[in-house]
């Protein structure tokens, strides 16, 4: 299975899961380089790798053993291809991409000969042997599945855990624009402590259709354009922000089809007629004439949308 990053590309990276005893684990292949008569294989290990361990992050896992499991090794005692010497709780590690170079890093060595003059490669076969709450042995396909799309289901926990609101300050003021390289994982960091606090605060349902839907279809929308937001406005995040479905209502309020009106009533744009099947998307799902969400704390962030984004004329 490959992994899908929150850009929605498919990253050149082979991964699995299986039963492993009372855990679960995760198998990441092993990358090579261009030979004779062969492409290149998992380039985008590295980068899968960290993403791998962030969303078992946002799942509260915890890695029992990290161990090389490349066909070269496995016939060697585990603990002589150990690659961490004790349980982590990922909750505990503070950033994802240090715990991936450690994890490559400590693959230098593992399989190598006592004579060998050069460390050997960082990008072995792994496998991680997992505690995942709300995921049994039994789980194991339906973990690879989550992993690589990224998507919490009913049976994960996290979605139901309320936000801590240290974090989300935390990864609020880490994260500081739009989700291009490095800037991934702390995008991903706050996206997920917003949208929990905004499931807090007002259940898993979309603030423009109303429509009460499982967690992976809503996210955390800034009603106010997030790069435009000072930083106070970005700290209010009970405000500044609601949650969207990824069924058309995000994506509606983003590019300025939908708005907010003071109040709450719902309008939609009249270039909506101008594509029949956005139209009838509208006319079937928005049937609500107004959105709980509304408040007056909120209407300055609706208004600057209403301002800036909307699409008043045809």
């Amino acid at each position: 299975m490959r992994m899908t990053d929150d850009r929605g590309q498919v990253l050149d990276a082979e991964f699995s899961a299986e039963p492993d005893g009372d855990h679960v684990a995760v198998i990441l292949e092993s990358m090579s380089g261009r030979a004779t008569g062969r492409a290149a294989r998992n380039t985008d290990y590295r980068v899968a790798l960290e993403l791998i361990l962030q969303r078992l992050k946002d799942r509260r896992a915890v890695i029992e053993a990290a161990v090389v499991d490349s066909q070269r090794t496995q016939l060697l005692p585990e603990s002589t291809r150990g690659l961490v010497s004790e349980p982590i709780r990922l909750v505990d590690v503070p950033d994802p991409d240090g715990l991936r170079r450690r994890l490559t890093n400590a693959q230098t060595t593992i399989g190598q000969a006592p004579t060998a003059k050069r460390p050997g490669n960082s990008t072995k076969r792994i496998r991680l042997r997992l505690s995942v709450p709300g995921y049994n042995p039994s789980d194991a396909d339906q973990l690879a599945v989550d992993l690589a799309a990224g998507s919490f289901i009913t049976v994960g926990v996290p979605e139901s855990l309320p936000a801590d609101l240290s974090e989300l300050r935390k990864a609020i003021k880490d994260f500081p624009g739009d989700p291009d390289g490095r800037r991934l994982a702390a995008y991903r960091r706050e996206q997920a402590q917003l949208k929990r606090r905004l499931c807090d605060i007002g259940g898993a349902a979309c603030a423009l259709c109303g429509r009460g839907l499982p967690p992976q279809f809503l996210v955390a929308a800034h009603i106010k354009k997030r790069s435009e937001c000072t930083d106070a406005e970005k700290l209010d995040y009970d405000n500044v922000a609601m949650l969207a479905c990824v069924l058309g209502c995000d994506s509606l309020y983003e590019h300025g089809f939908v708005a907010v009106q003071p109040g709450g009533a719902i309008e939609v744009s009249p270039q909506v007629a101008l594509a029949p099947a956005v139209a009838a998307h509208c006319s079937t799902v928005l049937t609500r004439k107004t959105t709980d969400w509304w408040s007056a704390s909120r209407e300055p962030y609706f208004a600057w949308h209403r301002g800036h984004t909307f699409r008043r004329a045809l």
